[in-house]
């Protein structure tokens, strides 16, 4: 019998394709493929030297100065890159994440940093930019152009990077290690010894205009109050900024990276071209989230990806619910129509629209809520309800309290939402009029208050994004270029 070469030659194919995969050490999420290059995967892992400082910017006395700062800061220093750690110099994060986007190097830097493309010599040349992330705070970005050399973008410029070693060097990542608090002999990590602790506040006005303040403490003593228009959300790829165009007879929510060198207040007409949802003059942003928008604007709710909004095409509760159970969403619904009496249990309609939901606060959490609608004619159109379900962690990442509610009202009654740092050493209580800043004692007891600041009539928070240690450093460093010092408290901000 006459054998059968392209059978053969297709199960040898096969054979070689299982018996390769899986062979990096780090894992990458592929989030975007543009010309990819000829090597397919080239894993950011090893140990890296530090060998020069490349302005992006001309230089004058004031960047002479900052360039020199960078230059004693990161020149003849190290980076490394692992599963357990991330560090460029003494920066260093904890678990890390890695994401890779393929693409060209001009295109990238133009657009991303709006440098020219040629100020680092590459051209149109393919490159893999990594994206180093912990918990969902973005560390670094790193441009990788072949298997040996690297830029991390810092401050206006790129430090050049050359790998010296696949591995980690084990005397680095302890001292790294250290620069995190972190115990090495039994892996505990310790308290902060600067308690850096910072927090972006998304504020929402009763006109439905919406602002961000910015909260920066060191060692429990504030050290910048700031604000800006719209809304600043930090997200695992960098900043974005969110807000809502209300003019000319155009309504609409828009959500757009952040660049240092964009001038925050774009025109009209430049962000109807981009990531925009179109919306009703009645619609608020009920919720800002890392990844997600909720809406609402008086008839239902919705849930919208910060990334695909102008696909307009509103999240399933499913969908952002890992720990999703079948009918786990209609059976919530379900117990609160038979709480119901009368008739309004009997003009209840019971049909679940699983995209009708949103996130709230109630006694310093999140909670997530729908709404349920009734036949007409009947004294109501809709109730919300709560869902009584866990909040996603893609929703909101950080939700915790370290205080019982009860004992916060106890001792200080007029507190209707509360707010702590993943430091245990700072929390924000608001009330109806005024958000205060307070120091933690012990984790667990409310101290001194540092801080009211005011809030207009109708004001509502619909934003509360932590960073701490180094982050709050980078996020204190970034708002300081485009926020303006926060007098409304009285405090003259930095």
């Amino acid at each position: 019998m006459k054998p059968n070469y392209r059978l053969l030659w297709a199960i040898l194919v096969l054979i070689l394709c299982f018996s390769t995969a899986g062979c990096t050490s780090i894992e990458f999420d592929i989030e975007e493929t543009i010309n990819p290059p000829q090597y397919d995967r080239m894993a950011v892992q090893g140990t890296w030297k530090i060998d020069r400082f490349i302005s992006a910017i001309p230089e004058n006395k004031d960047t002479k100065i900052n360039i020199e700062s960078i230059k004693n800061k990161y020149l003849d220093q190290w980076a490394i890159f692992d599963s357990e750690l991330g560090a460029v110099g003494t920066d260093t994060c904890v678990k890390p994440r890695y994401r890779v986007i393929r693409t060209t190097a001009d295109s990238f830097i133009q657009s991303k940093y709006r440098i020219d493309g040629n100020k680092l010599g590459l051209g149109k040349q393919d490159i893999s930019v990594v994206n180093v992330s912990s918990d969902n705070q973005l560390f670094y970005e790193i441009i990788l152009t072949d298997e040996k050399t690297a830029y991390v973008y810092i401050d206006n410029g790129f430090l050049a990077l050359s790998k010296t070693s696949d591995k980690v060097d084990a005397k680095l990542k302890e001292k790294s290690l250290g620069n995190v608090g972190q115990n090495v002999s039994n892996g505990q990590y310790e308290e902060d010894p600067l308690l850096r602790s910072g927090i972006l506040i998304g504020i929402r006005a009763e006109d439905n205009s919406y602002r961000t303040l910015w909260i920066y403490s060191k060692n429990r003593e504030v050290k910048t109050v700031s604000g800006a228009k719209q809304l600043l959300l930090p997200r695992a790829k960098g900043f974005w900024q969110v807000g809502v165009i209300n003019e000319n007879n155009i309504n609409a929510i828009y959500a757009e990276p952040f660049i240092e060198r964009d001038i925050p207040d774009r025109s009209i007409m430049d962000r109807l071209k981009g990531n925009i949802l179109k919306i009703s003059p009645e619609t608020r942003i009920t919720f800002l989230g890392n990844d997600y928008i909720g809406t609402g604007d008086g008839e239902e709710y919705r849930v919208y990806p910060v990334e695909t909004l102008k696909e307009g095409k509103a999240a399933l509760f499913p969908e952002i619910n890992n720990e999703y159970a079948e009918n786990v969403y209609e059976q919530a619904a379900n117990n609160f129509i038979t709480s119901l009496k009368g008739e309004a249990a009997d003009k209840a309609i019971k049909k679940v629209d699983e995209m009708n939901f949103t996130l709230a606060r109630r006694n310093g959490h999140w909670i997530l809520k729908s709404r349920l609608y009734f036949q007409q004619p009947y004294e109501k159109e809709y109730q919300d309800f709560d869902l009584k379900l866990m909040v996603p962690s893609r929703l909101i990442h950080y939700d915790e309290m370290n205080i019982q509610w009860n004992d916060i009202k106890s001792k200080l009654p007029w507190t209707s939402d509360a707010f702590m740092s993943p430091n245990k050493d700072i929390a924000v209580l608001v009330d109806g009029n005024s958000l205060s800043l307070y120091t933690i004692k012990n984790s667990s007891n409310i101290g001194k208050q540092l801080l009211k600041i005011q809030l207009a009539k109708g004001e509502t928070i619909v934003m509360a994004e932590w960073s701490i240690g180094r982050y709050a450093d980078i996020w204190d460093n970034f708002v300081g270029k485009i926020f303006t010092a926060d007098n409304s408290s009285g405090y003259s901000g930095r």
